[in-house]
């Protein structure tokens, strides 16, 4: 697998964290963590399928997957290359009007919340760049043309602050400092970032854990060091986010 990863221009780089072309000449499979943001992706060679109990599915080949509170497994086939634009958490609020949290643990194709025909062009446009930086030209030419609204000020208010401190935060005590009721916060916040706060904390708080890991760390450190009350709690919370024991995934999952 080979992965490019892009700077948006200054226009985008309050909403957007980076760009990212993935391209696979052989095919794999691989475990992909949860983000943070949101991701939108436009296939422009080969095809990927999530891998579910009961086989994989293929996934569109023009998506925006929502956050996710678990691992997924993702197939891809040979030849095969995407563009990924990685939103900023609540980033993806300033370009699409359905409540994201709707698509918590899913994936919405584009076309369902675009015009087919603009998603089209769009695509035709990716896969007949003559190179990397012009598919992201292309990318950033649409994202433009979409931006419809600046982000929500409390809202980004309440992100940084779940990020400083994702194990100990309380939402009541936050909702309270922004001058809102709990509830309003919590509405306000599922709407833009995708998830609840409580749910977004976990997310940030498992990603810091899994990419501070370095081979042969010992758990106990690891579980201190992210707020976690002992390592019980966190291979419990770690098992239930992979379905592995971290000393397992760590060893033996490919994982990105």
């Amino acid at each position: 697998m080979i992965v490019k990863r892009f700077q948006p221009s200054a226009a985008l780089a309050n909403v957007v964290r980076a760009f990212e072309i993935v391209e696979s000449r052989d095919g794999m499979t691989r475990t992909l963590l949860p983000e943070t943001g949101l991701v939108l992706g436009v296939r422009y060679a080969g095809a990927a399928a999530l891998v579910e109990h009961d086989g994989p599915h293929k996934m569109p080949d023009y998506v925006l997957s929502g956050l996710r509170s678990s691992t997924r497994r993702m197939q891809t086939l040979p030849g095969s290359g995407i563009v990924l634009t990685k939103f900023r958490e609540g980033g993806a609020a300033s370009f699409f009007q359905a409540p994201l949290h709707e698509i918590f643990e899913g994936a919405l194709p584009l076309d369902s919340c675009l015009r087919a025909s603009d998603v089209e062009r769009v695509a035709e446009r990716v896969a007949e760049a003559k190179s990397d930086e012009g598919r992201i030209v292309v990318l950033e030419e649409m994202l433009l043309g979409m931006l419809r609204a600046p982000a929500d000020v409390l809202v980004q208010a309440a992100v940084r602050a779940i990020e400083a401190d994702p194990a100990s935060i309380r939402i009541a005590q936050l909702a309270g400092e922004l001058g809102l009721s709990q509830d309003a916060l919590e509405k306000r916040f599922r709407r833009a970032v995708g998830a609840s706060p409580k749910k977004f904390a976990s997310i940030v708080r498992f990603k810091r854990a899994t990419d501070a890991y370095k081979p042969a760390m010992s758990l106990s450190q690891l579980s201190h060091e992210h707020g976690f009350s002992d390592q019980s709690h966190f291979i419990r919370e770690f098992r239930s986010v992979t379905g592995h024991n971290p000393t397992r995934f760590f060893s033996d999952v490919e994982y990105c």
